[in-house]
């Protein structure tokens, strides 16, 4: 990274930096029938079952690391850490149901989101064994919940990560030594993605690297890599010399025109689909082997402003405005208008192919969306040939939080309201995910020996007595 973004920490931040990048009775009448599968997994997370378990096959089960609770689709707790037989160590994710059968039931073995799953914990088993498998057929250790309920808490708080042995030295340090650390995290983060923009462009050109990059963050993070194998697909340079199919051959790729009954839709509704279906057809055959598999879409646990549908109208709407996109000036404030301008006859008024018409228009790319695009696409293109828009990039005002956002406020200082103080701006969430991902994801040991608390200490100790 050039000097004119280079922070006081950054050696510092580089030299620690970790990334190179039990009994329960099987009556039905012994477990409280008043807890759902949430609040065991709060139980399991709050450590009431202990640490150490024997799986179904006799084997020995330790807790490492119990990771982050995954409030969202797939595994129920990500980043977990477990040691086998006292010997092997595993990295992945836990899943906990309410009977060993539920694995199959929900469809987990055929889910490619379970396919980091390391243990299986259930809390019921009868009649013949059931064996828990991923989609690539890998067997996953079981073990079943038998802790006495009279060793459980009656009551418990829920929280979605541990506070970590980071907390007591941050509490030691101002706010303003916390932020020039949260800095350099996020000049670091920006730094990474410069370079990889400058990797795509180098292979697809500025404008594709542009198009796939602006997909991805439309893509939201369910549907990141659908979005991004649609852009591949119909690339930008199609997209712009089959105008105006170019919608439809989006539409058409992700098969969101395939199968559709438009029978008991409303009028606008029948007439935009007809219209696309009108394009598609004369293509379909051009471009059935680029059609995206129904499965790899994600629909669920998203706003409906956040519907694939919505978020592909968009980037069509993009597509066919991109020279108009491309003679913006380097004003953050121009480019943050242009995206809030963006409108579209049909998605200002629906959420997706199927719904009814919104009693108001819904901005088509909203301000959290647009902040994503600055942060991910916008800066990173702009800081990869220029360094001196950091300055414009410390003033974004940070919009929503997230899940993940939350965990690294409650695993770096167990306070909320001082996690929030660092979270204000743009770059405070970004450094603060980075600071995530470098040491907290990195690190196996559950804190034991991560370097983040050294570092602290030591910036602390660099800077003069602590605030």
């Amino acid at each position: 990274m050039q000097s004119e973004i280079i922070l006081p920490n950054f050696s510092l931040y580089h030299r620690y930096c970790s990334q190179p990048s039990p009994v329960i009775h099987e009556d039905a009448e012994d477990l409280p029938a008043k807890w759902t599968e949430l609040q065991w997994q709060a139980l399991w997370y709050a450590g009431a079952f202990g640490t150490a378990f024997q799986s179904t096959n006799g084997s020995t089960v330790e807790i490492v690391q119990f990771g982050f609770w995954n409030r969202e689709s797939g595994p129920d707790f990500v980043h977990a850490v477990i040691r086998i037989g006292g010997v092997e160590t595993q990295e992945g994710d836990i899943e906990l149901d309410m009977h060993v059968a539920d694995w199959e039931r929900h469809g987990h073995s055929q889910n490619h989101s379970f396919d980091r799953v390391i243990l299986h914990l259930f809390l019921h088993r009868a009649g013949p064994d059931h064996f828990t498998r991923t989609a690539d057929n890998r067997n996953v250790t079981q073990v079943h919940l038998q802790k006495e309920l009279d060793h459980l808490p009656q009551r418990f708080q829920t929280t979605i990560a541990h506070p970590g042995r980071c907390c007591a030295p941050l509490r030691t340090v101002s706010s303003e030594k916390i932020d020039s650390l949260i800095e350099t995290a996020a000049g670091i983060r920006l730094d990474r993605k410069a370079q990889q923009f400058r990797r795509s462009a180098l292979v697809h050109g500025i404008d594709e690297a542009l198009f796939q990059a602006i997909a991805i963050a439309l893509g939201y993070k369910l549907n990141k890599v659908p979005f991004l194998l649609l852009a591949q697909r119909a690339k930008l340079r199609t997209l712009r010399d089959l105008e105006p199919a170019a919608e439809a051959i989006l539409f058409g790729l992700a098969g969101f025109l395939e199968n559709r009954h438009q029978d008991n839709t409303a009028a606008d509704t029948r007439e935009y689909w007809g219209s696309l279906w009108q394009h598609w057809w004369r293509f379909r055959s051009q471009f059935a082997n680029l059609k995206l598999p129904t499965d790899i879409w994600r629909f669920g646990m998203t706003r409906p402003a956040n519907h694939p549908h919505r978020r592909l109208g968009a980037l069509a709407r993009i597509a066919s405005c991109w020279k108009e996109f491309r003679l913006l000036p380097p004003n953050f404030d121009r480019v943050c208008r242009w995206f809030e301008e963006l409108s579209h006859a049909f998605w200002d008024q629906h959420y997706t192919l199927d719904s009814v018409t919104t009693t108001r228009p819904v901005r088509l790319i909203g301000e959290p969306r647009i902040n994503e695009i600055l942060a991910n696409v916008i800066y990173p293109a702009l800081l990869s040939a220029d360094r001196s828009h950091w300055v414009a990039y410390k003033k974004l005002r940070a919009q929503l939080g997230n899940k993940r956002l939350a965990i690294v406020g409650r695993r770096l200082f167990g306070d909320p309201d001082r996690a929030r103080d660092h979270a204000q701006f743009l770059y405070q969430q970004q450094g603060l995910l980075q600071i995530f991902e470098d040491f907290c994801l990195a690190d196996t040991t559950d804190c034991a020996r991560c370097q983040f608390p050294q570092m602290v200490a030591e910036m602390a100790g660099n800077d003069g007595a602590p605030g």
